[in-house]
């Protein structure tokens, strides 16, 4: 994790996740940072994807005032307002649609746009440990994801793509391997914070990090794996909403390390 993300964790520190229910205080400036600027792009905020990922209303503020939250323009009168419920992606087919409008190939295909996160493991045949990461890329949604969720990992292997975790700058490590992936609809990387699958693949990297014991940073020598660093602070306000939609999306591979 890099000092910016690093930072979005301590400027978030009066917003955090707990047992379930999302709790976000007035003044955590990052996340207000993030929300309004979402809301101004047309885009889910990250508190409106807490909240119908938990069935919480904290977007609702003139609910809070009232004490009476208003249901869904879709639900009709006398019906309950849903539940969101995250499917399973093992392998998408239906997808979301993109925000950025389709376009056009020299052939004259219509490309959609969106963006797969994923995560992989790499061995260390010298020291017998994994390291565990995650990266991303844009893709099209028109095309097979699995494959191109393994070019992502082969561009990151390369250090050809840009991304927040820096990898072990040893040659002995064997190429990567796919873990999981899941596809979102933020074009642009700074805006993965309003995709669910980046919060999915979060959480799921702390989990496959911990699976193979442990950061470094959380263990004594002998170490067990060759991530130096978790994946995932342990004082990040969102680590357990990122474990929880992880768990959600494909079973708890190991449970919760935060505070």
């Amino acid at each position: 994790m890099t000092a910016a993300e690093a930072g979005t964790a301590t400027a978030t520190g009066n917003a955090f996740v707990a047992g379930g229910a999302v709790v976000v205080a007035g003044s955590s400036v990052v996340l207000v940072c993030l929300t309004v600027k979402a809301a101004l792009n047309g885009m889910q905020t990250p508190i409106d994807i807490a909240d119908t990922f938990y069935g919480t209303h904290f977007g609702d503020l003139q609910g809070w005032f009232q004490g009476c939250y208003a249901p869904k323009a879709t639900v009709a009168p006398g019906e309950s307002t849903p539940t969101f419920d995250v499917k399973p992606l093992s392998e998408p087919h239906a997808l979301p649609t993109p925000r950025r409008s389709p376009e056009a190939h020299e052939g004259g295909d219509k490309t959609s746009w969106g963006r797969i996160y994923a995560t992989y493991t790499k061995y260390n045949p010298q020291t017998g440990r994994y390291y565990a990461g995650r990266t991303s890329m844009v893709v099209d949604l028109n095309k097979p994801l699995r494959p191109q969720a393994v070019a992502a990992i082969n561009a990151r292997d390369s250090n050809h793509h840009i991304d927040e975790n820096d990898e072990p700058e040893v040659s002995r490590f064997r190429p990567a391997l796919l873990d999981q992936f899941d596809v979102g609809t933020s074009i642009g990387y700074e805006n993965r914070y309003t995709d669910v699958a980046y919060w999915r693949i979060r959480g799921r990297e702390q989990q496959l990090i911990d699976s193979l014991g442990g950061a470094q940073s959380d263990t004594h020598p002998p170490y067990r794996t060759e991530n130096v660093q978790r994946g995932v602070a342990k004082d990040n306000p969102l680590g357990r909403l990122f474990h929880d939609a992880a768990t959600k999306q494909w079973g708890q591979l190991h449970p919760y390390t935060g505070t």
